[in-house]
């Protein structure tokens, strides 16, 4: 579970709805992204768009991807 994207959505004021139409991904995706089933290792253009919708550097994704990869070994 990426509780840090969720933790960052909730910050920045959005419900998944919101942010998964900013993303222009479904719903449905985003829950699952957000889950931690879908896009195990996220890819760098999801993770910049990411950060334009949550207005927050793409290196804070980056290292907090890299350190949920840390914790599942």
């Amino acid at each position: 579970m990426r509780k840090w994207l969720r933790t960052a959505r909730e910050n920045a004021g959005f419900t998944m709805k919101q942010l998964s139409e900013r993303l222009l991904i479904s719903e449905s995706y985003y829950c699952a992204i957000e889950n931690g089933t879908r896009q195990r290792d996220m890819d760098i253009s999801l993770a910049q768009r990411i950060a334009q919708a949550l207005d927050t550097p793409i290196k804070s994704i980056l290292e907090q991807e890299s350190e949920l990869r840390n914790h599942r070994g």
